[in-house]
C-alpha cells in the first residue's frame, strides 16, 4: 500500500493497514479532512512554543481487531463505523476514527466539547462524536464518526445518538455533558 497524503498532517496509512476499497478511500478522505478542520481549529490551544497533533489510535477496523479489542477488555460495536464499510451484521458503515491529541492546553473531555460546539457551528461534520475513558487504565479518546449527509446524496436516516460519553470503557453511553 502506498502511503498516500490525505492532508497537510493525516495519510492514509494512518487510518488501514491494507489497500482500500474505493469507497473506504473516499470515506477515509472525508473523515481526514474534518480531522485536518479539527487540528487546525485547535492550534489556538497549543501549549507555548508547540503545535498540537493528532493521532489516531483505531482507524478502520477488522474481524480479527474487533476479537482482539473484546479479549483486551474493551468493549467495541458489532456495528461501529470503524468497520468502514466491512460492518459485521452487514449494515453500512461510514467510517470512524478513535483519537488522541498532543500539546494541548485542553483536556481530551474539553476537545470532545469543542468538536460537538463546532460541528454544531457547521465548521466540521461529524456523525458521531463520542468521549471515551477506560477507568482501569485512565486512558481516553474520542470517538469520531462521519456524518451520513455528507456520503449519500439523498436524504438518509440512521439512528444514532450523535453527541455521547462513555466512562466505563464502553459499556454504556449517556448524552455528553462537560
Amino acid at each position: 500500500m502506498t502511503n498516500k497524503k490525505l492532508t497537510e498532517n493525516f495519510s492514509l496509512n494512518e487510518f488501514i493497514k491494507t489497500d482500500p476499497t474505493d469507497y473506504q478511500l473516499q470515506l477515509l478522505q472525508l473523515l481526514a479532512d474534518n480531522l485536518q478542520s479539527v487540528r487546525n481549529f485547535l492550534q489556538e490551544f497549543a501549549l507555548p512554543k508547540k503545535t498540537v497533533s493528532i493521532s489516531i489510535n483505531s482507524g478502520v477496523r477488522t474481524q480479527a481487531d474487533y476479537e482482539r479489542l473484546i479479549k483486551n477488555g474493551y468493549n467495541p460495536s458489532k456495528t461501529s463505523d470503524h468497520f468502514c464499510g466491512y460492518q459485521l451484521l452487514a449494515k453500512p458503515t461510514l467510517g470512524a476514527a478513535d483519537i488522541s491529541v498532543k500539546n494541548c492546553s485542553l483536556s481530551l473531555k474539553e476537545i470532545a466539547a469543542k468538536i460537538i460546539e463546532w460541528d454544531k457551528n457547521g465548521l466540521v461534520h461529524f456523525g458521531q462524536v463520542i468521549y471515551e475513558k477506560n477507568p482501569k487504565t485512565g486512558s481516553e479518546w474520542i470517538h469520531l464518526g462521519n456524518d451520513p449527509h455528507q456520503i449519500f446524496n439523498f436524504n438518509i436516516v440512521i439512528e444514532r445518538n450523535k453527541y455521547l460519553m462513555s466512562l466505563d470503557n464502553g459499556k454504556t453511553y449517556k448524552a455528553f455533558k462537560l
